[in-house]
Order: structure tokens, then C-alpha cells, then sequence
């Protein structure tokens, strides 16, 4: 079963047909998010992550949950949110990292580097997806 984040990002559009996948929804209003991806090496479609992700975003508080990411790589995700100097709620992100400490670490600079504050006082939620994708 697909393990639940409940915070999202902003990042890149992946390719369907690569190796592991995630989707994430996210609630600009609320900052609720979730996020679906494969966890246990067992043939995952994007349409089970999406399903995830949505309902999770929604039971988080979300009020408007939309795609913030959709990809497919397989590595160390992380997902950090936060707000922005003018109090508006901003996620970042990243992907396919080689390890933990990587993913932290280049996503809390990415948050940094496009204006995302406190960056060292929040928490990089990190996780580990697969590359089995089943169409």
C-alpha cells in the first residue's frame, strides 16, 4: 500500500514511461498536501498514486487540491513547505536523489535559492520510491 506525505511541493512534469513515479496534490489555501508513489517495489500505476494523493490532500484540510508534481524517477524524494516573505504557503521539491541527506539538503536549497523563508526550521520530508511502474 502507498505510504502518505502531508506536505507537498512545486516541481517538474516527469516522463509516465521511466522508472519509479509519484503524484502529489497539494491545497495552495490550506498548505494540506499528499503524495502517492510507489513503496514496495510492486507494479504501481500513476492512477492508484493520483487516487492516493487526492484523497489525502482533501482528509489534510485541502480545500482547492490540485497536481502540483507528477514523475518517475526512483530515488530519495522530499517535499518541503513553507511560506514565502509575504505569508503565502510554498512548496519545494525535488527528486530521484541518491540518498536522504542529498534530498534534504538540495531541496532546502532550492527553497532558499526561490524565496522560500526559514529554510533551516523546516522539516524536509523525505521518502524513497521504486522503479516498478506497471501501465
Amino acid at each position: 500500500m502507498k505510504k502518505i506525505l502531508l506536505l507537498a511541493l512545486l516541481c517538474f512534469i516527469g516522463m509516465a514511461r521511466s522508472k519509479g513515479q509519484c503524484v502529489i496534490y497539494a491545497c495552495d489555501n490550506t498548505g494540506a498536501f499528499g503524495a502517492g508513489y510507489n513503496d514496495d517495489n510492486k507494479p504501481t500505476t500513476y492512477q492508484e498514486c493520483t487516487d492516493v494523493a487526492q484523497k489525502l490532500c482533501k482528509e489534510k484540510g485541502g480545500t482547492d487540491c490540485t497536481l502540483l508534481y507528477k514523475s518517475a524517477k526512483s530515488g530519495w524524494w522530499g517535499i518541503i513547505n513553507g511560506k514565502k516573505s509575504d505569508g503565502r504557503n510554498f512548496f519545494q521539491g525535488g527528486d530521484g536523489y541518491d540518498s536522504k541527506s542529498d534530498a534534504e539538503r538540495e531541496i532546502r536549497k532550492k527553497y532558499r535559492n526561490d524565496g522560500g523563508v526559514n529554510a533551516d526550521n523546516i522539516t524536509v520530508y523525505t521518502w524513497y520510491s521504486y522503479s516498478n511502474v506497471k501501465y
